[in-house]
């Protein structure tokens, strides 16, 4: 009788050779040091120790070379470049070069995408091309609560009021300003969410984690960014549509605790700012002539940024050069200048670099969303809960970040590359491990029966 069918696990053309890049000790070398590179970028400790020893430890030039090197000789950035979110984050970075000789100051659009391509973009390949494991992307994962534990004890020890009564810090650096700070939490905040429901760590310390949260969200709201107050909204509403049932559940609950409690422990200031998002009656006349200044501001600089993008649609007015364009053009017209940036990101790119260039930068953020979103799916359908609160967190913070810059000028910060290639190397990790738990042992042909 013939030997029975028996499955057989096959293998595809490139894991033979996935496996080698996995086993690399030289990829994993770097991406330890890229780990370190991340942290101390999000954690801005580097900054904190100059300011508080007034010393340059040059920490990142221990941790971003071998990473970086690490990237160029493992294939991280081939691994990168699998993906469409890394193709476009890639187009939009050679079409800023391809516009730069058409910039209105050359010079100084030259000097920052150098800058962009020494500081910024690295991040997309240290991030998107390191990681090739599911026990990786966690690492990842706690490298960014680790820093918004950092971030949060910076807040408590160096947070101060300014004369308006919003939260900064005494420390200048990258988020020493109130909306870069709050920025900075909505994106680092979700990764402590994630610990939280990580049931391989110990309860006491998921639980411990709990009122840090609230402390968080207590000093974003304490920023008096009215574009954070916005996207903390729209990361609760996603967190109710996207979460179990339980989740949402607990979700609503702490909404409603810290709706009831946080309004009572911010300032009056404070209180005042946020409420001009609904109205400005029975405000202090000099809050409300303050508020009604910002918001004029903002709504001029939108209008000019529009304004430039479709007067120079292809490569919009050099990079870095809103400010400059358009208090050179209204002096030159006999007015005065607002001379500062877009306070959007998207329009701040449009007028920049131009509509291509916008075009790349947000069909690289919805590829990379998309691919998290794919991963998340097949998690939940197939019961991967770690996988699942993973994809979860890291949708979370892309809401809550890119929905607070929506009204800030961060373009060009590293942020951005930086979450694009996280979402690749989520994508790839997840799909990889889930197939892999799924996938049938190999077994040997049973030998042929003997005849007697």
């Amino acid at each position: 009788m013939p030997a029975p069918v028996l499955p057989v696990s096959v293998l595809t053309p490139r894991e033979p050779f996935e496996q080698s890049e996995r086993d690399n000790p030289l990829r994993k070398i770097a991406f330890f040091a890229g780990l370190g590179f991340i942290f101390l970028r999000l954690s801005i400790l580097s900054e904190l120790l100059i300011y508080a020893t007034h010393l340059n430890f040059y920490l990142l030039y221990i941790f971003a070379p071998p990473a970086i090197l690490g990237v160029l000789a493992t294939g991280g950035i081939g691994r990168t470049l699998r993906s469409n979110a890394g193709k476009f984050w890639l187009a939009y970075f050679v079409w800023m070069i391809i516009g730069t000789p058409f910039s209105s100051w050359k010079g100084e659009s030259t000097f920052l995408v150098l800058g962009y391509a020494r500081f910024v973009l690295p991040m997309l390949f240290v991030a998107g091309g390191l990681a090739m494991n599911w026990k990786e992307i966690r690492m990842l994962f706690y490298t960014f609560a680790a820093a918004a534990l950092v971030n949060l004890s910076t807040a408590r020890l160096l947070s101060k009021t300014d004369a308006e009564g919003r939260t900064v810090l005494a420390a200048s650096g990258n988020i020493g300003n109130s909306n870069d700070l709050g920025a900075q939490l909505l994106l680092v905040l979700p990764f402590l969410v994630f610990v939280v429901l990580d049931r391989k760590r110990n309860i006491v310390l998921r639980l411990a984690l709990v009122p840090l949260l609230a402390y968080g969200v207590w000093v974003v709201l304490g920023t008096a960014s009215r574009g954070c107050m916005i996207a903390l909204v729209a990361m609760f509403l996603f967190a109710l549509f996207r979460a179990t049932p339980g989740q949402r559940a607990a979700t609503f609950a702490f909404g409603l605790i810290m709706a009831l409690t946080v309004p009572f422990l911010l300032s009056s200031n404070v209180r005042a700012r946020l409420s001009t998002l609904f109205s400005e009656n029975n405000m202090d006349p000099g809050l409300a002539a303050e508020a009604r200044e910002s918001r004029d501001v903002r709504e001029y600089v939108f209008k000019q940024s529009v304004k430039y993008t479709l007067m120079h649609p292809i490569f919009g007015v050099g990079v870095g050069q809103f400010s400059n364009y358009e208090g050179s053009e209204q002096v030159s017209a006999g007015n005065h200048g607002k001379w500062t940036v877009t306070h959007n990101f998207m329009t701040q790119i449009s007028s920049e670099c131009g509509i291509p260039a916008l075009i790349f930068v947000l069909v690289s953020l919805g590829s990379g969303m998309l691919a998290v979103g794919r991963a998340y799916r097949m998690a939940r359908k197939k019961g991967f809960r770690d996988i699942e609160n993973a994809c979860f967190c890291f949708q979370l913070a892309m809401i809550g970040y890119v929905g607070s810059i929506v009204f800030l000028a961060q373009a060009y910060h590293y942020y951005l590359p930086l979450m694009v290639g996280f979402a690749i190397a989520i994508s790839a990790a997840a799909t990889r491990y889930m197939s892999a738990e799924q996938k049938p042992a190999v077994l040997s042909p049973a030998p042929p029966l003997a005849v007697g």
